[in-house]
């Protein structure tokens, strides 16, 4: 099992600002920070490129899997992302956001070393990175794109320095390209930083040892107001330009409306700039109505305030007294403003609850004071309206005053001979004093005109002569990519496929894009990802290879065997069989026992490719190879519980004996037969290492079945950390073999035949079929009262308002912990009835990371169990946004459009599933069983509404309408975790994956051991009685305290009838391998 833990790297890119957090790695209370630092930072007139080199040290004992996680901030793009892999720093290459996922997941469970870098919500980015090995370091390479804002005389870069430890090494170089002036250190003088004349630029640098880099830097780049930069490559051109406007002052507002966002996210608001911002603007206006509206999950106050001669005291010390709690729901700009010349609106755009909606002509002035924040749909939703975005992270109160006092400047579009020409901004567009332009297909001997103004009227004419232009070869086609796709995001989801498109050719990360790192050339070829260029040459040659076969077979060609399947035999020992059936487990054989018939000719695409390497021979001197076969080994990897045998050849026979116990604990042989797989004898082969370190990695598998590898590789996953194998004593990385045999009965049962690499005895075990189970004893539901201890201190109040004044303080301890929430919301909804608190609090789940699915999925089961459908509803959607992947997402959304009554869309979603359409073109996971979950849904809406849809899509065979007595489905939150659901009817029989059936009729739906399950018990004829649900929780990938898996279990009587009644409890699971009764229903 992998331990997941956190980076947080709060990176600012803004023009001037104030320092943040040093990068940070938490794993439990130990906190692991930076060994190294290496900044470099490059200028080139308003564009930089800032990259961090990173070098982690993780002390722990444990392998980690980190998340690094950073806000960027306005006009700020990644540019690059790149990890040490083997030794090398291996670049991340672009690739289509889900695939990316896909590929990532896949990878890891193989426990081989990728990482992933998506871009979220706003401008915020996640880096997944594994693994971090123990007691070792991970170098981790970022860089970031930004354009400088223009501030007296000059463009400005902050660097925030804020460390609190001491690293082992810091190192800074800063270097202006192209620049007359030298720049100027403005804030954070540090001894040996000063610009000196390099090669026509300038540069400072910066080494130190053992060093705390404390002081944030402000560096002046002195650049004159009117100046011009023309710049061309190819037939892209590129130009910013300093502006000089005549300002043009606002009619002073009379009456104006303020939404004021209270939601969890904005608690850290800049609170101070926001007040000296409103002080000075009410000092300007003197008079002015206020209507004041508070909002986070719903709106929370509305009051009006009557502003004389500039006096707000009694609207400033509301605002300050402000209580940051919820999400944000932006339903509250459904209103009328009739009488209102202005609306401020204070907010950070992330659209938790609810999606942007603001229809109004009335100016829509929007201020936002956050680094974490939505600034594109910030700025789309002021400019809609004819208002502006004041970013008040990169704006002094002064600045951003001035922007509200004066009408906003704007470009309004542009004069060119060239028909082809492709232009951006390419729409009216807010612009300060600072402006910047990007083309394609330009005639390189044309000028065109750019014009600005106010209100549609031409006030400006600034003429850009190509002919003229600064020749350059750099980053001029990548900078007009940026540029047309900040268009293209205006409607992100009409223009996918086109956004893909630009971002794979240009290098771009966006909502619909990421950036993959994988560590061998046959997970880019697997996947259909381009590599970096130090993989090219073998990936090239691969995938000529692999047409070259394919053509063969086109053409009727044979490939000769050897070309197709690589059998490697681990022991020159032939073992003796030891046969397992059903309900038991798995011994082992070596492959070499059964014979191979030739196989009919395979597509080449199907088949992995190994590269075929010579034989060396390693002389004393020399370093010893790395996975060396199992038999070849010295030393044997050493499996816990094998420590006390001195004797190799008995450590290497207990080593087999665990791992067939292994096996045999863990290997689900009745999901494998529920496959259908054809009568005979099917095989299945894995190819595993263990590492230097004692890790299982790099698993490779062949199957008769998809279904089957991934059990193969659930299973390999769960294997304990091992002494790692030795080689001369030094520690070595083995590869290890695992052939499994299935031999399917004429009855579809499956009896397996495995071998490990040593002998064992002969030696046969046989158990019939499970005869039905009894479950004796009383039966009852276990208590599910939270008893953590903020629960117990909450329990010390008697009233709501005291208990709510308390969680407010006591919260500060567990902001970032979601069960916290869901705990305190079910105690504020059962111990005082108080449904608003109890929503407001539950809704936080959503604040404390929004691009996070498997929360949400939490959040969207606690809303189903008090039938707050539309919101569950929009929050599923989001899910499907994110994890278009799992078929989950699909039939979780087509449930929530059936609580709302729109069978239509419901029936739609499960259809694309039962059909396969949503798999189509894709790499997504398909999960043994689910569509008979499926199609039982299906047909409940047919019994219930078959008029009320169109049903021309569905194909009627595979549909048999029905309905239940009783009907149970369990739903889990975390991917990849294995949950089992058993039902006890009132026989006392007891009915799960290994007795599937009951003497009444009760049958449970095929064990779901990856993905969310479900899992569905159901009866057509049900006995009166009372069926307890029973649940075997083993655990997941991660085991995160502080957020624990959270399962919907949903109980229906009379299934798809009039007289239907449905049930929705929501369970928390803590510990692994636990057997809990969880829920009774009664019929």
């Amino acid at each position: 099992m992998k331990t997941f833990v956190s980076f947080v790297l709060l990176l600012l890119c803004t023009a001037i600002s104030s320092a943040q957090e040093p990068p940070v790695l938490k794993a439990g209370k130990t906190q692991v920070g930076l060994s190294s630092l290496d900044i470099t930072v490059e200028i080139i007139g308003n564009k930089t490129t800032t990259t961090f080199d990173m070098l982690y040290y993780n002390p722990t004992n444990q392998v980690l899997e980190g998340e690094l996680s950073f806000p960027l901030g306005e006009n700020c793009n990644v540019s690059r992302f790149a990890l040490d892999v083997n030794g090398k720093l291996r670049e991340a290459v672009v690739v289509d956001k889900e695939l990316g996922r896909i590929a990532f997941e896949e990878v890891v469970r193989r426990r081989v070393d990728p990482a992933l870098l998506e871009k979220g919500t706003g401008n915020n980015y996640k880096a997944r990175i594994y693994p971090i090995p123990q007691k070792g370091y991970k170098r981790v390479v970022l860089a970031y794109e930004q354009e400088l804002l223009y501030k007296k005389d000059g463009y400005y870069f902050d660097l925030p320095l804020n460390f609190k430890n001491k690293l082992d090494t810091f190192k800074l170089t800063i270097t202006v390209f192209e620049q007359d002036t030298k720049p100027v250190i403005e804030k954070g003088k540090v001894s040996g930083l000063n610009f000196q004349d390099w090669q026509r630029n300038f540069r400072t640098k910066l080494e130190k040892q053992n060093y705390i880099p404390n002081t944030s830097l402000l560096i002046k780049i002195p650049t004159k107001v009117g100046a011009k930069k023309v710049v061309v490559s190819d037939d892209y051109f590129y130009s910013h330009l300093i502006l000089n406007p005549q300002k043009k002052l606002r009619k002073k507002a009379t009456e104006i409306t303020m939404f004021w966002d209270a939601s969890l996210s904005m608690k850290d608001r800049d609170l101070k700039k926001e007040i000296e911002l409103l002080a000075t603007y009410f000092s300007h206006v003197k008079n002015v109505k206020v209507h004041l509206k508070t909002f986070s999950n719903t709106v929370l106050s509305r009051k009006t305030f009557d502003i004389r001669n500039g006096n707000w005291s009694t609207l400033k010390s509301e605002l300050e007294a402000t209580i940051y709690d919820g999400a944000t729901n932006y339903n509250v700009l459904n209103t009328e403003f009739k009488n209102s010349d202005l609306v401020f609106f204070f907010s950070d755009g992330i659209q938790s609850l609810s999606n942007f909606n603001y229809y109004s002509d009335t100016p829509l002035i929007v201020f936002n004071s956050l680094k974490k924040s939505n600034h594109p749909a910030l700025k789309k939703m002021a400019e809609a309206s004819k208002g502006t975005y004041i970013n008040l992270t990169s704006k002094s109160a002064t600045e951003a005053f001035s922007a509200i006092k004066y009408q906003q400047y704007q470009y309004l579009g542009f004069k060119s001979y060239s028909k082809n020409i492709d232009i951006y901004p390419n729409r009216f567009t807010n612009v300060g004093n600072t402006f910047s332009i990007a083309g394609k297909n330009l005639n390189s001997e044309e000028s065109i005109i750019l014009y600005f103004g106010y209100d549609n009227v031409i006030t400006e004419r600034v003429e850009l002569n190509l002919s003229k232009a600064q020749k350059d070869a750099g980053n001029i086609p990548r900078m007009w990519a940026q540029k047309r796709l900040a268009y293209l995001q205006e409607n992100s989801k009409v223009n996918k496929a086109e956004i893909v498109n630009l971002a794979t050719k240009y290098g771009l990360v966006t909502d619909y894009t990421s950036l993959i790192v994988l560590e061998e050339v046959r997970d880019y070829i697997r996947y259909n990802i381009k590599p970096p260029a130090e993989l090219l040459n073998e990936y090239n040659k691969i995938i000529a290879e692999k047409e070259r076969r394919n053509k063969q077979l086109k053409n009727g060609e044979t490939i000769p065997i050897v070309d197709r399947i690589q059998v490697v035999e681990e022991d020159s020992k032939i073992s003796e069989r030891l046969i397992v059936t059903e309900n038991i487990g798995n011994g082992f054989v070596n492959s070499s026992t059964f014979g191979y018939s030739q196989p009919s000719p395979v597509n080449i695409q199907e088949i992995d490719v190994l590269e075929e390497v010579d034989d060396v021979e390693i002389t004393e001197e020399e370093e010893p190879i790395e996975d060396i076969p199992f038999v070849m080994i010295e030393e044997s990897p050493i499996f816990p519980g094998c420590e006390a045998f001195r004797d190799l050849a008995e450590r290497k026979k207990c080593f087999a004996k665990k791992m067939q116990k292994h096996i045999a604990d863990n290997f689900n042989i009745a999901a494998v037969s529920q496959l259908n797989l054809s009568a005979g004898i099917q095989r299945a082969y894995a190819l595993f290492i263990i590492d230097e370190e004692g890790n299982i990695k790099n698993i490779r598998t062949r199957a008769p079945h998809p279904r089957v590898a991934e059990e193969v590789i659930r299973v390999l996953n769960l294997l304990p950390q091992m002494i790692p194998a030795k080689q001369r004593h030094k520690n070595v990385s083995i590869r290890y073999t695992l052939p499994i045999i299935f031999r399917v009965n004429a009855d579809g049962n499956v009896v397996t035949e495995t071998s490990t690499n040593s002998s064992t005895n002969n030696n046969t075990i046989r158990n019939s079929r499970a005869q039905n189970l009894k479950t004796y004893g009383t039966l009852k539901v276990a208590d599910q009262t939270v008893s953590e201890p903020y629960i117990e201190e909450l329990r010390k109040f008697k009233t709501v308002f005291e208990a709510y004044d308390f969680y407010l303080l006591q919260r500060e301890s567990y902001l970032e912990v979601p069960a916290y929430y869901v705990d305190v919301s079910n105690f504020f909804r059962d111990e005082f009835e108080a449904f608003k608190h109890s929503d407001r609090i539950l809704s936080n789940i959503t604040e404390t990371d929004f691009d996070n699915y498997e929360l949400l999925k939490v959040y969207a089961y606690q809303l189903q169990a008090t039938n707050q459908h539309q919101l569950a509803l929009f929050i599923l959607k989001r899910v499907l946004e994110l994890r278009p992947e799992d078929v989950q997402s699909y039939r979780d959304l087509a449930l929530a459009h059936e609580n709302l009554g729109e069978c239509q869309e419901a029936f739609d979603l499960l259809e694309r599933v039962v059909s396969g359409d949503i798999y189509e073109g894709t790499r997504r996971r398909k999960f043994s069983g689910l569509n008979k979950i499926v199609k039982n849904e299906i047909n409940h809406l047919l019994e219930k509404y078959k008029t009320d849809l169109d049903t021309s899509k569905l194909d009627t065979k595979v549909i048999t309408p029905e309905t239940y007595d009783v009907r149970i489905v369990v739903d889990w939150n975390h991917n990849d975790t294995d949950i089992d659901l058993h039902v006890i009817d009132p026989n006392y029989e007891e009915c799960y994956y290994k007795h599937s059936k009951t003497k009444i009729g009760g049958e449970i739906s095929q064990d779901m051991t990856q993905g969310f399950g479900p899992e569905e018990f159901t009866l057509k004829k049900a006995i009166k009685g009372d069926y307890f649900v029973k649940i075997k929780y083993f655990g997941d990938r991660y085991q995160k305290i502080e957020n624990p898996t959270f399962m919907k279990v949903t109980l229906y009587t009379d299934y798809g009838t009039i007289q239907e009644t449905k049930q929705v409890k929501v369970i928390r699971l803590t510990k692994s391998k636990d057997q809990t009764i969880v829920a009774k229903l009664r019929f």
